[in-house]
């Protein structure tokens, strides 16, 4: 595997001491068990590398799960799964993936590369596709500001009364369907993440990948797994939209009950009623 080295370090785990070189490998000393190099490797304590695009990289001798192996952000979520950078630069990590116990990998990110290489390794490929403008989708943004937006957009054209009306209705549609697709396509992924044994990411799993975990923990009653907050209070604000835009439809879907609900709103800090 092609890698460069941010800054590099051999280590010597019997006396805790790191000397800098330029040497990408980790010289273990060979009294050190296997489960205390597992252990120093799982808590990052060598140096983070910068993974090229095209890069790859064999199996370490030691490794016998998916935590013995560097991957940035790499974390255990709960619910025998893990969420970090995807693994479309090292598909032979894959195999530690299996070996894992792990059954599918859910990319954000839409990587040909990985799909053709969980294919390969005979791993269940799911896409939940998260653009960069994921968090723009009507889903996310209250009506009033939509509506308002539009309603000068139109205000510029003559228009009759009628005219504004039937464009303010097809409009209104227009998000009402955009949202619609949106919910259809999240709850299938809630259904996907409730299976657990997975393995999450998008490019570097930084940004995409731990909103959207939050996102599955706040509107996914039986997710299993860590409870994952929003990195931003934008993306916090977003959510709190987002609840207010769902129907009831949405809601018996996602399988909320009336106390989750209720606990739900009193998560996102939401008065009674979502107002």
């Amino acid at each position: 595997m092609k890698i460069t080295p941010l800054q590099t370090f051999n280590m010597n785990f019997t006396s805790g001491q790191y000397h800098s070189n330029n040497n990408v490998k980790i010289h273990i000393a060979d009294d050190i068990s296997g489960a205390k190099t597992r252990s120093a490797i799982r808590t990052h304590i060598y140096p983070q590398l910068l993974y090229e695009e095209d890069s790859y990289d064999e199996i370490p001798d030691y490794a016998v799960s998916i935590e013995d192996v560097y991957i940035p952000n790499m974390e255990n979520i709960g619910a025998g799964s893990y969420k970090g950078a995807s693994l479309f630069r090292n598909p032979e990590y894959i195999n530690l993936l299996k070996q894992s116990n792990i059954t599918m990998v859910v990319d954000l990110a839409g990587f040909d590369k990985l799909k053709n290489a969980c294919r390969e390794h005979d791993m269940e490929y799911y896409r939940y596709y998260v653009p960069l403008n994921y968090w723009t989708n009507p889903i996310f943004i209250e009506n009033q500001t939509l509506f308002d937006k539009y309603e000068k957009e139109l205000y510029n054209q003559s228009l009759t009364k009628n005219e504004f009306l039937c464009k303010m209705e097809d409009y209104k549609e227009k998000i009402r369907a955009e949202r619609n697709d949106f919910m259809d396509e999240f709850i299938k992924f809630t259904h996907k993440m409730n299976q657990g044994s997975l393995y999450i990411g998008c490019d570097l799993g930084e940004f995409r990948t731990p909103n959207v975990l939050a996102l599955n923990a706040y509107f996914n009653p039986n997710w299993t797994g860590h409870k994952s907050e929003p990195t931003t209070p934008f993306i916090k604000e977003c959510m709190q939209n987002m609840y207010r835009n769902l129907t009831e439809n949405d809601k018996q879907r996602l399988g909320f009950t009336k106390e989750y609900d209720e606990h739900l709103k009193e998560k996102l800090g939401m008065k009674k009623g979502g107002e």
